[in-house]
Order: C-alpha cells, then sequence, then structure tokens
C-alpha cells in the first residue's frame, strides 16, 4: 500500500501519560477499523493500515463490536438452508 505523511496538531493534554507512538498506533487501528466498518477498505488493507496481521485485526474488531463476516440478508438465509440440508 502506498502511504502519505499526515500531519496532525494534537492537544498535549491528550499526550500525559502516553508516548506519541503509542498513540499513533491507536488512531491507524481506529481508523483502521472505522474504514472496514464503512466498507471503504477490505479486511486485507485495513489490517495492514492498522499494523496488524488479519488475525489479530480480526481479534482487535470482535472486541470493539464490529462484524467481521458480512452477509446480506439474502446470504444469510441461503447459508442457514445449506446447513439445515446438511444435517
Amino acid at each position: 500500500m502506498a502511504t502519505e505523511t499526515i500531519d496532525v496538531k494534537i492537544p498535549k493534554e491528550l499526550l500525559i501519560g502516553m508516548e506519541k507512538e503509542k498513540l499513533v498506533e491507536e488512531i491507524k487501528i481506529f481508523i483502521a477499523m472505522r474504514l472496514y466498518e464503512l466498507k471503504v477498505l477490505s479486511l486485507g488493507k485495513a489490517s495492514e493500515l492498522a499494523g496488524k496481521n488479519k488475525d489479530e485485526f480480526i481479534e482487535t474488531l470482535s472486541k470493539h463490536g464490529i462484524d467481521v463476516l458480512r452477509y446480506s440478508k439474502e446470504e444469510l438465509n441461503e447459508e442457514i438452508k445449506f446447513l439445515k440440508g446438511a444435517k
């Protein structure tokens, strides 16, 4: 993924007790989660932005209550029908 550097001004009060690098890491994870949730980024691209592998990112999404599997109502119904027939 090509990168771009963005300068963001943060009030010093937010940095009390937190290293800049940690704050940047948290911001990147938050942005990645939000862009994934909005369907702007795929799971792979969002994981990359967050600096995590897919398994770690999936765990992070789950901890924040963000759905990883995205089924339309029709797809979900088809899956349910399939699973019922597999018994």
